[in-house]
């Protein structure tokens, strides 16, 4: 058996195309014991956010602390990314987590407390990415049964008529209409196309053609393709979500064998951010838009 010191030390190693699966799986087995040293983990590089790319083990932390259903971990993850800028390449030091995962993470740890999600939705100072993500891990809550349908569609009404009074992020408000159509929100609808009309929605994102296609699909055909959807679930095994990342597979075909399926909800457009359609692992910007 591992020492704690000797986990971190392997989850900390610079070579990061090592997957530490034996580390992980010692981690999770002494979880108790390991949690004071993970939560150190991420305050310190919260407190620090400049050395984040000097400690890998501070992504190992976030998806363990996520799958311990930690709730001390949570303040400290939303103050991490709170504090990323808006600049494009905010996000790099921590590659496609945020696009990729962070909603699972904060669904995971919040303990069904929203007030520091919330919080991050509505700080326009906070990346739009990040605000998507926590807009995100609201709608992952209620496919896993922790919120009620009615009281996401109202919290979204709320932030619809922030969007139609005031000047926001245009990728943000593509985000609150793609979160519509995973939710089957058609009550929404009349005021989700206004944002259209306005000019409000990045239509790079979604389109509201895609948007009237979705919504006239049957509810419960809708809700039932949420429930399989695997971007919609919480963090439950550290090992499966995140084994097949590119950077362990450096001489493996990832695109036709590793990279899971990931939906889009305008196909055709895909955000610089977002993680490539190619399946590379690699944010769009990075692998085929290049």
């Amino acid at each position: 058996m591992l020492t704690i010191e000797q986990i971190i030390a392997k989850l900390n190693t610079d070579n990061d195309s090592v997957f530490p699966r034996e580390a992980l799986k010692e981690a999770v087995l002494q979880q108790s014991a390991i949690t004071p040293s993970l939560l150190s983990i991420i305050d310190e590089i919260a407190n620090n956010p400049q050395f984040v790319e000097d400690t890998p083990a501070f992504m190992f932390a976030l998806y363990l602390l996520a799958q311990f259903r930690e709730k001390r971990a949570y303040p400290i993850i939303v103050r991490y990314f709170g504090q990323l800028g808006l600049e494009d390449d905010a996000l790099d030091s921590t590659g496609d987590l945020v696009t990729e995962d962070l909603s699972s993470i904060l669904a995971s740890v919040c303990n069904s407390d929203l007030g520091l999600i919330k919080q991050l939705i509505e700080d326009q100072n906070v990346n739009e990415y990040v605000r998507s993500a926590a807009l995100g891990s609201l709608v992952i809550l209620y496919n896993n049964d922790q919120i009620s349908r009615g009281d996401l569609v109202s919290y979204i009404d709320t932030l619809l008529d922030h969007c139609l009074e005031q000047e926001e992020d245009p990728f943000f408000v593509a985000s609150i209409v793609c979160n519509c159509c995973d939710i089957h929100a058609k009550e929404l609808h009349d005021r989700l196309v206004a944002c259209f009309d306005q000019a409000l929605v990045d239509e790079d994102v979604i389109s509201k053609k895609y948007l009237d296609s979705y919504l006239e699909i049957d509810k419960d055909k809708a809700l039932a393709k949420l429930k399989e959807n695997r971007q919609c679930r919480l963090i439950n095994d550290v090992i499966t979500e995140m084994e097949w990342w590119a950077c362990f597979h450096p001489d493996t075909n990832v695109k036709q064998n590793l990279a899971p399926a990931i939906e889009y909800a305008n196909p055709s457009k895909v955000g610089r951010n977002d993680p490539c359609p190619c399946g590379s692992g690699k944010k769009y910007k990075k692998c085929c838009l290049q």
